[in-house]
């Protein structure tokens, strides 16, 4: 069966597995199978915050007063967590979206993958705020040697 966006073939959510069934169609919230994700996306709200909220000003004093050795070790940390966390950004719903057959689970993974760009953007936060060209920064994600070797362990996902 091929993963769309909008099936339009009718299913009663209740009787679908977690997995394998019927693609979602109408995302209903009005009942559920499994009321623990309803549980788990409200707790995953509660969490929610903007990295433009915190205040990050101190933040370039301190680390103009790092030594260079020290610099390299956040920074570095920062790419890869940016890495990282960009592809954990969309990895759960390209890999578990098309499997998917109730809605609450779908809004789960959706959430988790949501989540995961605010992490990435939280990064980018620190980044302009500390460094004077943050594209320096980024465009080293993806040619450094060190990150690539690290996420070469990482399992990655592609779709054709």
């Amino acid at each position: 069966m091929a993963y769309t966006t909008f099936s339009q073939t009718k299913n009663d959510q209740l009787k679908e597995p977690m997995f394998f069934g019927q693609p979602v169609n109408v995302a209903r919230y009005d009942q559920q199978k499994y009321d623990i994700f309803e549980k788990l996306i409200e707790k995953q709200l509660s969490f929610f915050w903007r990295p433009e909220e915190v205040d990050v000003s101190r933040d370039r004093i301190d680390y103009q007063a790092l030594p260079e050795h020290e610099k390299h070790i956040f920074i570095s940390n920062l790419k890869y967590q940016t890495l990282l966390d960009s592809i954990q950004g969309r990895s759960p719903n390209v890999a578990l979206l098309p499997l998917i057959s109730i809605p609450e689970l779908e809004t789960w993974v959706e959430t988790w993958a949501f989540s995961e760009t605010i992490h990435s953007r939280s990064y980018t936060h620190i980044i302009r705020n500390i460094v004077n060209d943050p594209s320096v920064v980024f465009d080293d994600i993806v040619t450094n040697e060190q990150i690539q070797k690290r996420a070469e362990g990482s399992p990655a996902i592609t779709m054709s």
